[in-house]
């Protein structure tokens, strides 16, 4: 299972900086991870207009046994 995480930072002050967690995950495969994670950086500027998308990570949290 993977989770979508997008690092995010001000526009007017780079150094102001978070990391954001999909709330609709986890996903069973990791291409589905990276999709999300670009839909994310889509729909930033609507929801958080003065932040930018600088990177992703889609974490693989294991759940075989």
């Amino acid at each position: 299972m993977f989770e979508a995480f997008v690092f995010i930072c001000m526009l007017k002050d780079p150094t102001n900086c978070q990391t954001l967690q999909d709330t609709q995950g986890p996903y069973q495969r990791e291409s589905q991870c990276v999709k999300r994670a670009y839909q994310i950086a889509v729909e930033l500027p609507e929801w958080m207009p003065e932040y930018v998308a600088i990177r992703y990570k889609c974490d693989n949290k294991g759940t075989d046994v």
